[in-house]
């Protein structure tokens, strides 16, 4: 049994990190590799471990998992979208995260799933490889209003990216201010307005029970028939089914999702149908420069959690809970 076990590393970049060495430091460290292993499997191989480093969520750690590791105080992931927050926080379970070491990578990538869609270049490429000529005419960007839906980190970053392209910028969010939005270089508008008018919509809510089914038929009414829509959101914000269905109606141009779900999209999924999109599979994040940056992080969260110095807690109150723990290492 290891102190410190290391779950889906399968590009070996955490440890072309180097960082490990830190691990070893404060104890034995092991590399699990397995993708979506039996929980049986799972459960042997980490229990005892002290902590788990969780890497591009290849392994669920629900309810059932977590109660049989009774000596687990931490998990590291680099996003805990496949952990039981609520059973981890219930049982003082401790789930570090690593805010913002994806935020250059999937704001480049909206730019380029939003130029995708103006310029058609899916269905030229398509035509080409099938022996056919067929050049399909697009549109410029400048002067073209580009909404934002949630105008937080990335939401910021897609903003600062497509100002570069001349657009007109607006932007509604929940708690979204006019001031806010103007130190974006974007227009506060009403949610009304913001589908009403932008020609292209790019969807930056973080998933909640508020943002649950937020953009659907009747949302998505609003906006133009010529309007192009943009989601890198997680699953559940927007309505699949309405949009396949809008699609299919031509009471939208396009679509591009980058298709963020816990576990490989259901290939019964009706976006996988729809026409005139452009899906990929929860790749906006995925760089090199990511890795590193995640993985590094991760690591320091472990080290700091065993230091007593606590980093990027996802869920605070778990540290509330009477839990076995061990003592900070100086």
């Amino acid at each position: 049994m290891a102190d410190f076990v290391v779950c889906g590393d399968l590009e070996h970049e955490i440890e072309k990190t180097g960082e490990l060495s830190k691990l070893e430091a404060l104890g034995s460290v092991e590399i699990f590799n397995p993708l979506d292993p039996a929980r049986e499997i799972l459960v042997g191989r980490l229990r005892g471990a002290r902590a788990v480093l969780e890497f591009r969520g290849r392994v669920a750690l629900d309810n059932e998992t977590l109660r049989q590791l009774p000596d687990l105080e931490m998990i590291a992931s680099t996003g805990p979208h496949r952990i039981d927050m609520e059973a981890a926080t219930k049982l003082g379970i401790v789930v570090a995260n690593t805010p913002a070491v994806s935020t250059t990578a999937v704001a480049d990538y909206v730019c380029a799933l939003v130029l995708t869609l103006a310029r058609h270049i899916i269905s030229a490429d398509g035509a080409l490889r099938r022996r056919s000529w067929e050049p399909v005419t697009g549109f410029d960007l400048a002067g073209k209003t580009f909404g934002i839906l949630g105008l937080g980190r990335i939401g910021s970053a897609v903003a600062k990216r497509m100002a570069a392209f001349d657009v007109n910028l607006i932007a509604w969010g929940p708690t979204l201010t006019a001031e806010r939005a103007g130190a974006a270089h974007a227009r506060f508008v009403s949610e009304e307005e913001l589908f009403q008018n932008s020609d292209i919509l790019s969807v930056h809510l973080r998933y909640s029970a508020l943002s649950d089914n937020f953009v659907d038929a009747s949302r998505l009414a609003l906006m133009r028939p010529t309007a192009l829509l943009v989601d890198i959101s997680r699953a559940g914000v927007v309505n699949r089914q309405d949009l396949a269905d809008a699609l299919r109606a031509g009471r939208l141009a396009g679509a591009a999702m980058d298709l963020c779900d816990p576990l490989p999209v259901s290939m019964t999924d009706p976006i996988l149908a729809a026409p005139r999109t452009v899906l990929t599979p929860h790749m906006a994040w995925q760089t090199s420069e990511t890795f590193r940056r995640a993985a590094t992080m991760s690591i320091d969260n472990i080290v700091k959690y065993f230091r007593g110095e606590p980093a990027h807690i996802a869920n605070p109150d778990a540290l509330k809970v009477s839990r076995p723990r061990s003592r900070p290492v100086r």
